[in-house]
């Protein structure tokens, strides 16, 4: 059976998935989805009674790779754009791990570099 990765991006209410046939591909994918989303205008501060959330506590779009197994995948990473624009890339699923980006690196390079995919 060839490997199957599933990229699922959560764009505000919205929910849209695909699926790639190598985690390059699926992370190029992603990459593009998120590049859109970070060049947006900032969000809106949103104020309760009790606390405020400004636009960099907001995360307004989440880009997931998951595969290549079907039911438990070996494999789960994704970035998030917060709601200023800063795009912050993680490892794992329940538990995260925020990945570390280094100097002259963008988010995506150092998600590939924890990958491992070139």
């Amino acid at each position: 059976m060839a490997e199957r990765w599933k990229l699922v991006v959560r764009d505000g209410p919205t929910v849209r998935r695909s699926f790639h046939s190598t985690l390059g591909e699926a992370l190029d994918g992603l990459q593009a989805e998120t590049a859109e989303a970070a060049n947006r205008s900032p969000a809106r501060e949103v104020d309760l009674r009790f606390r405020s959330y400004g636009p960099e506590d907001r995360v307004v779009m989440r880009a997931e790779v998951k595969g290549p197994q079907r039911r438990f995948a070996k494999v789960t990473a994704g970035v998030d754009v917060r709601g200023d624009g800063r795009l912050e890339p993680w490892l794992g699923g329940a538990r995260r791990s925020e990945v570390e980006v280094r100097k002259r690196e963008t988010a995506w390079q150092a998600l590939r570099r924890a990958l491992g995919v070139d």
